[in-house]
């Protein structure tokens, strides 16, 4: 029992959020399956997913992005594109947010924002018109982009370093909270008897030294602000977690290490940045595959399993790795730390070099698991099962609550709502209806 940062005293609640990156998902072969859903470049398709979230009262859909198609050793994008590599489909996530926002009321609506290549006005005028839009219930996810090919698309040489991209995002994030806040929560009189319409003298220019004059041609939203979310695995990136994040989305290989991640997130907050831990919510990544019983779920697991092509996924991973061929009985901790650098991102290369050691993988294993689930934990079995997994984790602290990643779009989805969200209900670990009409509440988070 916690008490919430609305001030109430409640039990505390699991979080949900969902990650949509279709046509792949996790799982590479999902847009080849008989039971997805293949109408991925229609509104209709993610209306109807945001509305199947809503009704498991998610607390939010965030649509992840890369500003380019992931290239190759030799700087071709055409691996990518033949086979369906992950990145060679990705829509704009303000302009999806925006089509969500009007098909739902309720859920918490995520869009990925470069702090490398966006300009912290543009940012922070687009995410808080959406956020006034829907009625407060906009999350910015903060990336600093990884490729060579994303800062070539972007008009610039090559990628800075991850120091130089950390710092920079520190100074954007800074200058864009400054614009939320540039307006006074009462500078918008709209007195139509005096004529005032805002009181000037409660908006700001922002402080000097950062990336804006300001004021923004906004005022504060209903939630004061859009959440900020970042998921940054590395030293550096859990620094800037710490400092700034809200929600941080996590991928954790054990219980054990669930719960040293959380615990160091919220305790480098209080000590390092003087925040409240209890402003952040650490959820931890997974890809569920539920069946109607235990048995059913391992057959379901069993056929996705077989349905991957070990060549394509070999290439991929080449791919990702910036490799020449690769010999797939290789050890593959010794293909990673020759390689290690090529994807641009030390947090994802140390989780990959981890799991690879730990369960012994060949680069054929490697391979297999990448284009299952990514490496992301996956849980396996009937509704309870998966509710008595998430709820131990929970409940130990482990977790403030999950990134939940689909193996197949909406079927994997509909099959957490309709069988694990009303397990978690039954518990009492997870809302039975939103209390809030606005993410930040939803979430539990002060205004």
């Amino acid at each position: 029992m916690t008490q919430s940062q609305t001030g109430d005293d409640t039990a505390r609640q699991m979080h949900l959020v969902a990650m949509v990156n279709p046509p792949t998902s996790q799982y590479a072969e999902n847009w080849r399956n008989p039971l997805s859903r293949n109408d991925w470049l229609s509104g209709r398709f993610f209306a109807d997913l945001a509305r199947t979230l809503e009704r498991g009262c998610f607390d939010m859909m965030f649509f992840a992005d890369a500003l380019a198609v992931p290239e190759d050793r030799a700087g071709e994008f055409a691996t990518t594109l033949r086979t369906a590599g992950k990145g060679s489909i990705y829509f704009d996530p303000l302009t999806l947010i925006s089509h969500v926002a009007a098909a739902t009321t309720h859920l918490g609506l995520g869009a990925t924002v470069s702090t490398s290549f966006v300009p912290p006005y543009a940012i922070a005028r687009q995410l808080l018109s959406v956020d006034h839009l829907s009625g407060g219930r906009v999350a910015w996810n903060i990336v600093t982009s990884t490729t060579n090919a994303e800062a070539r698309n972007m008009g610039h040489e090559a990628i800075a370093s991850p120091t130089d991209r950390y710092d920079h995002a520190d100074t954007v994030v800074e200058t864009v909270r400054e614009l939320w806040r540039s307006w006074d929560a009462d500078a918008l009189v709209c007195d139509q008897t005096s004529g005032e319409f805002v009181d000037a003298d409660r908006v700001h220019r922002i402080p000097e030294g950062l990336l804006s004059r300001g004021p923004l041609t906004l005022p504060r939203s209903t939630q004061r602000e859009p959440v900020l979310m970042q998921a940054g695995s590395s030293p550096r990136g859990r620094a800037f977690a710490a400092r700034w994040a809200e929600i941080v989305f996590a991928i954790g290989d054990s219980a054990d290490h669930m719960r040293e991640l959380r615990t160091e997130l919220r305790e480098r907050a209080r000590l390092d940045y003087g925040r409240d831990p209890n402003s952040i919510r650490v959820l931890q990544g997974a890809q569920p595959i539920v069946g109607a019983t235990d048995a059913a779920a391992t057959a379901k697991l069993a056929e996705l399993r077989a349905a991957i092509d070990l060549p394509s996924a070999v290439t991929k991973l080449e791919r990702l790795l910036h490799a020449d061929p690769l010999d797939v009985t290789a050890s593959a901790v010794e293909v990673l730390d020759a390689h290690r650098g090529a994807t641009g991102s030390t947090g994802f290369e140390d989780m990959l070099r981890s799991v690879s050691e730990r369960r012994s993988f060949t680069v054929a294993d490697l391979a297999l698991e990448q284009a299952m689930n990514q490496l992301h934990p996956q849980l396996v079995g009937s509704p309870a099962s998966i509710a008595d997994e998430l709820e131990q984790l929970f409940q130990t602290e482990a977790a403030d609550g999950f990134i939940i990643f689909p193996a197949l779009y909406h079927a994997s989805f509909e099959d957490f709502v309709n069988g694990v969200v009303p397990e978690l209900q039954r518990r009492g670990v997870f809302r039975n209806s939103y209390g809030s009409s606005t993410l930040r509440g939803t979430l539990g988070l002060s205004r």
